[in-house]
């Protein structure tokens, strides 16, 4: 398979536009075209299908591409590896994490990381943990800082760095909850809110309701906790999110923690790195200086 083919199919799938995958790949339009036409040509399958806001993937299209994204960024990392691997003072790291670790616990320690080494550049991509921890097999990213529960093999190293708590909150439409105790059973009562199945906080209180021969059917499952918020305040329904991110609207009095006769247990915030791929100077002196914060 032509390489310079799967660069540019890499693109134009990365923008789902050919106009746009051409401006950066400073090639022209018809270029471009071209060279997508040669390779569904030596594959023998149609990859793309045009459409009125650019293209989008065929079945055959989607396969390819998903390989092809994850080779394409390994070389890209690999090139900043080389041009990085003998200095901490340049180079770039590759970060995968939750959007709870991130605010949580990365926001800080990176802040103290550039101030020792400002030419430090750092590429993060958020998901959920399981899809952070493949992005670490796969070779995209050198760390990832994940939410319990997950799933993993024994291949990879584990640090627990943080332990946090999620609370149920609500909104004033719900102020007679003010300084009331609830159970799980009472919650069937309010229109709940938490994320949406396959990520770590809603596996987590699935589990919980599980554990009490409850169901847990929320009425509304957004993608993100900040959403959950923004929805709680709104006084959507009463939502689970990890503590740390309603602190502020709790403060503003826009919201408020409902109590509940048990509490829900910790989670941790954990660094997973992979001992059989070989990290960068300037990564492991991240690592080493998150290990030394724990020391301390």
């Amino acid at each position: 398979m032509n390489y310079e083919y799967c660069k540019i199919f890499y693109y134009v799938g990365k923008h789902k536009n050919i106009t746009k995958a051409a401006a950066e790949l400073y090639s022209s339009q018809p270029a471009v075209s071209r060279a997508i036409q040669n390779l569904e040509q030596e594959l023998g399958c149609r990859l793309l299908v045009r459409t009125k806001s650019g293209v989008e993937f065929t079945q055959e299209g989607k396969i390819l591409y998903e390989y092809a994204s994850i080779a394409y960024s390994q070389l890209l990392k690999a090139e900043d590896e080389v041009m990085g691997s003998v200095s901490t003072e340049g180079g770039t790291i590759y970060i995968g994490s939750t959007i709870t670790a991130l605010y949580g616990y990365l926001f800080d320690i990176l802040n103290d990381f550039r101030e020792k080494h400002p030419k430090v550049k750092f590429k993060i991509t958020t998901s959920s943990s399981d899809k952070a921890i493949e992005k670490l097999k796969n070779g995209i990213v050198d760390m990832s800082f994940v939410t319990t529960p997950f799933k993993i093999s024994k291949q990879f190293s584990i640090v627990k760095i943080s332990k946090f708590n999620d609370i149920l909150i609500a909104g004033n439409r719900f102020s007679k909850l003010r300084g009331k105790t609830l159970s799980l059973e009472d919650l069937s009562k309010y229109p709940l809110i938490c994320l949406e199945e396959g990520m770590q906080l809603r596996e987590f209180i699935d589990n919980i309701f599980a554990e009490h021969n409850l169901a847990f059917t929320p009425e509304i499952e957004p993608d993100s906790a900040h959403l959950i918020v923004q929805m709680v305040r709104h006084d959507f329904g009463l939502g689970f999110v990890p503590q740390s991110m309603a602190e502020e609207a709790i403060g503003r009095g826009e919201i408020f923690k409902v109590n509940l006769t048990n509490e829900l247990p910790a989670r941790h915030i954990c660094l997973i790195t992979d001992p059989h791929h070989p990290l960068t100077s300037a990564s492991r002196e991240l690592v080493r200086m998150i290990n030394s914060e724990l020391k301390k």
